[in-house]
């Protein structure tokens, strides 16, 4: 069996190692691949995904760890190849449209509200005086850009005057504004690793002294979180929801209850491995085998 890991570097990084060594003890070829250099020639009757130096993508599954960065159309030519690839009978783990989904914090909200499922209070918007308005009704708000990881580009504000000035300058650059409401937690939240239908671990992220973001890469503390039915519920629902066959939930604990945050559609599992024990490359690729196979 062949299965190609697609990413955003040159060079894999620990999640890709980690899943390429789990394929490996099962005697797997392993074809780790930029979307960025997958090529793809077809016609009415026949297509070809070619990498570079003309060799075929000859695969039965894609791991998509990263569509990678780009403009506006590279990033669109990327998800249309990955959907042709889904044609050609190439299982993709998670889907092209799943891990767009995924991606776009907007896309996800909209489609966990749809589904039901509680979000924090939220405001999109491209004009500055909705932004504005949005920051005095909600008090204290956390501004997000709809792309990104790791807690960049995310700020907490609680002042009209300075909030005016940074969406200002975000309305400059063309940026679409999406703010939430701040939720006071116990300084931490719960990311939940959810594996095709079951939950392989959970932890809490505890932030660091003096900051609120959990962020494990901004030094967020790991340690094990107990699942309660509530909890386990909520992160199914979302991952069934979105379509996906393994993510990273968030999840805050708000006075109302549980309310999912975000939804990671590749997430890296070193903080889940350390306060868990538990490694999610072999059950990844447990869950991939077994969809292959059957």
């Amino acid at each position: 069996m062949r299965i190609g890991i697609a990413m955003s570097r040159e060079r894999p990084n620990w999640p890709v190692r980690r899943l390429t060594r789990a394929l490996e003890t099962r005697q797997c070829e392993v074809i780790t691949f930029r979307l960025k250099d997958l090529s793809i020639h077809m016609n009415s009757e026949s297509v070809q995904f070619l990498l570079p130096r003309r060799r075929p993508l000859d695969v039965n599954g894609i791991i998509l760890r990263s569509i990678g960065g780009g403009s506006t159309d590279q990033i669109t030519s990327r998800i249309s190849i990955l959907e042709a690839l889904e044609f050609s009978g190439v299982r993709i783990f998670n889907s092209a449209y799943s891990h767009r989904r995924a991606k776009d914090k907007l896309a996800t909200l909209v489609w966990l509200a749809h589904h039901g499922i509680p979000i924090p209070r939220t405001t999109v918007t491209e004009r500055l005086a909705v932004a504005v308005a949005a920051t005095k009704r909600y008090s204290d708000i956390v501004s997000k850009p709809l792309r990104g990881s790791q807690g960049q580009g995310i700020f907490r504000l609680q002042e009209p005057d300075l909030a005016f000035r940074i969406f200002k300058i975000l309305q400059t650059a063309n940026q679409t504004i999406l703010i939430q409401e701040f939720i006071e937690t116990p300084g931490r939240d719960i990311r939940v690793f959810v594996v095709g239908e079951r939950i392989i671990g959970a932890m809490y992220r505890y932030a660091k002294p003096g900051d609120w973001k959990t962020n494990i890469s901004r030094g967020g503390k790991p340690t094990e979180c107990t699942l309660s039915k509530d909890l386990e519920s909520i992160a199914l629902q979302a991952a069934k929801a979105m379509k996906m066959d393994f993510a990273g939930i968030d999840i805050l604990e708000s006075d109302e209850g549980y309310v999912v945050n975000e939804i990671n559609a590749a997430p890296n599992w070193s903080g889940l491995q350390k306060a868990t024990g538990v490694d999610a490359a072999e059950e990844i690729v447990d869950y991939i085998f077994h969809q292959l196979q059957s």
